[in-house]
């Protein structure tokens, strides 16, 4: 006995049959969820024209959290900084004079502190 599956497709909006090619998927996040519709052309520009005055002034989130806003980092304390680089240096432990001390010589340092 042969048994053939056939996936349909339809907007989430307003139930219309699509053909694979014609499903356009949105992927959205609000309030901290995140969302994804399969919608038609018709509705997926609806859904773009709905947001576009909210999408206008609206700030992109980065990684670290809202972009503009300016996180204080355990980097940020040249004493901190100071010490660690004498650290990296009694220990044999390469460290640039200026600028970003990396993620490994931070852990280490920290792990030798009991941090």
């Amino acid at each position: 006995m042969a048994r053939r599956e056939i996936t349909q497709f339809f907007d989430d909006l307003d139930d219309t049959p699509l053909a694979e090619d014609q499903v356009n998927v949105v992927d959205f996040s609000l309030n901290g969820v995140d969302y994804t519709l399969d919608l038609s052309a018709k509705n997926r520009e609806a859904f773009d024209k709905a947001l576009e005055p909210f999408i206008k002034v609206a700030r992109r989130k980065t990684r670290a959290g809202v972009a503009g806003r300016r996180v204080a980092s355990r980097s940020a304390n040249p004493e901190r900084n100071r010490m660690i680089r004498e650290w990296a240096r009694e220990n044999n432990i390469e460290v640039s004079e200026r600028g970003r001390i990396s993620a490994d010589v931070i852990e280490k340092f920290e792990k030798a502190q009991g941090q």
